[in-house]
């Protein structure tokens, strides 16, 4: 199963649905960020095959409103991290069926105090389809930390059908992200 694939049934797995947004802090234990979320989160833990080595990734989120709220994060090494957060992003792209071939969408540079300056760090917003060839718009921002002796990659994104989310709800779930 290939990672996005593995992200996106992970996603659509996760969370009590719920009619309201009804935003809390979401504190992660072995990762140095917290977050908002809409919803009561769950969390899941994957495996992937990652060209010659096994990724293990983590995810929290949930569902609210229609919309998928999730936070994707993955160790990795220094030197392997622009590689894997590119590689993130196309099989994400071609899952979500973005047309034409795949091309880095258009996205805003995207570092925080305390992240590292890599070309793969950015924000997109665009519209796909999902697997049932649906419309999907998502939101989505890459960015990665050094952990020691390693790189920690995330990815924090929502997922709408039909229609993108509320600039509200997505400013709220970004503004959310805090690393510590």
């Amino acid at each position: 199963m290939t990672l996005a694939r593995c992200l996106i049934f992970s996603a659509a797995l996760l969370g009590a649905c719920s009619p309201a947004l009804n935003w809390r802090s979401v504190a992660l234990d072995d990762v140095p960020l917290a977050l908002m979320l809409p919803c009561k989160p769950d969390r899941a833990v994957r495996d992937v095959a990652w060209g010659t080595q096994q990724l293990s990734v983590s995810m929290v989120g949930c569902e609210a409103d229609g919309a998928t709220y999730t936070l994707a994060h993955a160790v990795v090494q220094p030197q392997d991290a622009a590689v894997v957060m590119g590689d993130w992003q196309k099989a994400l792209y071609q899952q979500l069926q973005i047309p034409d071939a795949w091309q880095p969408l258009p996205g805003q540079v995207l570092v925080w105090p305390g992240t590292l300056e890599l070309p793969q760090a950015r924000q997109v917003q665009w519209q796909g389809k999902n697997a049932q060839g649906k419309t999907v718009y998502a939101d989505a921002r890459w960015f990665a930390r050094t952990q020691g002796q390693q790189v920690r990659i995330y990815q924090a994104m929502v997922l709408a059908p039909g229609k993108p989310v509320a600039a509200t709800a997505l400013q709220s779930f970004v503004q959310g992200l805090q690393l510590r």
